[in-house]
């Protein structure tokens, strides 16, 4: 089954990049190929963690794919995690992690998806583009940061 998985070390307090992270619906702003991002459903649950539906709208003009993927997505800012499950078209099981955790002056950033299409075609077109693409969204998320954070990190 497809996976990815990494670890990169940002100069931001572990909270503000939650709170990137956990901001869905502002994912249109700054994921390549995202060209929607919708948030409903949201529901508080114990422990401060929050629950809600989100859907993306991801676009490959090159390929002539667009596909809307829908997920159940977790958010907890104590264990500072955002999490992703999906079982719906197109994807067949859909798992996916952010995790913020403490790192000298700033925060490790782990992120891990584990996906599988319902499509064998689409599959096979994941396959051989998801690791680029993944290192689109990370490079992305990380300007998204320092464009709200500021350049230099935690002072």
């Amino acid at each position: 089954m497809p996976q990815f998985s990494t670890v990169r070390r940002n100069p931001f307090a572990p909270r503000d990049l939650y709170a990137i992270a956990a901001d869905v619906a502002r994912y249109q702003d700054f994921i390549p190929l995202c060209t929607e991002s919708r948030v409903w459903n949201r529901r508080a649950l114990d422990g401060g963690r929050e629950t809600f539906e989100a859907s993306l709208a991801i676009a490959y003009p090159k390929l002539k794919i667009r596909e809307t993927f829908t997920s159940d997505v977790v958010c907890d800012p104590d264990a500072l995690t955002v999490r992703a499950t999906s079982a719906r078209p197109p994807l067949q099981r859909l798992d996916s992690r952010w995790l913020f955790t403490p790192a000298g002056e700033g925060a490790d950033v782990t992120i891990s998806v584990d996906y599988q299409m319902r499509s064998r075609m689409l599959q096979l077109v994941m396959n051989a583009t998801f690791d680029i693409a993944m290192r689109k969204v990370i490079a992305a998320f990380e300007e998204r940061a320092r464009a709200l954070l500021g350049r230099g990190g935690v002072a």
